[in-house]
C-alpha cells in the first residue's frame, strides 16, 4: 500500500463516527474517511429480501448467519473500494476495522462461531489504530442523548453490561496486535478529540 490506513476505535458513545465525519467535512489534503462496515453489500441483499418478502431476519437468521454476511460485506468493500485508494497513494481513515469485528465475535456469538473471523486475516495491517478511552457514564449520556435525537432504542449491544465488556476487551487486545495503537482521551470535548487527532496526523506526516 502508498497510502497509510488509520482506523478509530472504541466503545459506543466515546465519539470516534462524530470525529469522522468531522475530519470528513474538513477535507483533508489526500484523507478519505470512510468505513468498511456500513453499507454493506451483501447484509443489504438480505434487507431488501425482507422488505420484498415481509419477514423479520429477527425471526429466521441467527446473529452467526448475520456475522457470516457482515464479513464477507467487509472483505468485498475492502478489496474493491478502499484498497485501490490506498494503492493509489491516499491515506484511510475507518471508523472500525478488524478489531472490533473480532470483539462482536467474541462477546455476542456462538463460541464455536468465532472462527469465521479468521477470514478477516486476508485484510491489510492497518498502519495505526487510534483507541477512543472514554468512561462507560460518559458513553451511555452520549448514547441516551444520541438515540432521543433520532428517535430510536439503543440497541442490546450499548447496554452497560456490553460497554463494560467491550471496554476490558479492546484495552486487553492493544499491547497484542500486530500494528501501533495509541490511547486517546475520549472523554474531553469533542472539539479538543478533534484537535488531538489533526496532531496525530501531523505527526505521522499526512497532513
Amino acid at each position: 500500500m502508498k497510502g497509510k490506513l488509520i482506523f478509530l476505535f472504541g466503545i459506543d458513545g466515546s465519539g470516534k463516527s462524530t470525529i469522522l465525519q468531522m475530519l470528513k467535512d474538513s477535507k483533508l489534503d489526500n484523507i478519505i474517511c470512510t468505513s468498511c462496515l456500513t453499507s454493506a453489500i451483501f447484509e443489504e441483499e438480505l434487507y431488501e429480501a425482507e422488505r420484498k418478502l415481509h419477514f423479520s431476519r429477527k425471526d429466521i437468521f441467527s446473529k452467526e448467519f448475520k456475522h457470516v454476511l457482515h464479513i464477507g460485506s467487509v472483505i468485498y468493500k475492502m478489496y474493491n473500494e478502499i484498497l485501490p485508494f490506498l494503492n493509489d497513494g491516499h491515506n484511510i481513515i475507518l471508523d472500525r476495522y478488524v478489531i472490533c469485528i473480532k470483539m462482536f465475535s467474541e462477546l455476542f456469538l456462538n463460541p464455536s462461531c468465532q472462527c469465521l473471523s479468521n477470514a478477516l486475516e486476508c485484510l491489510p495491517i492497518p498502519d495505526l489504530g487510534i483507541y477512543f478511552d472514554a468512561d462507560i457514564d460518559i458513553a451511555i449520556q452520549r448514547i441516551q442523548e444520541r438515540s432521543k435525537k433520532n428517535g430510536i432504542v439503543p440497541h442490546y449491544s450499548e447496554s452497560r453490561e456490553s460497554l463494560r465488556r467491550k471496554k476490558i476487551y479492546y484495552e486487553s487486545m492493544i499491547d497484542k496486535e500486530r500494528y501501533a495503537i495509541l490511547k486517546l482521551d475520549a472523554n474531553r470535548d469533542v472539539d479538543n478529540v478533534y484537535y488531538s487527532i489533526l496532531q496525530i496526523l501531523q505527526t505521522i506526516c499526512i497532513i
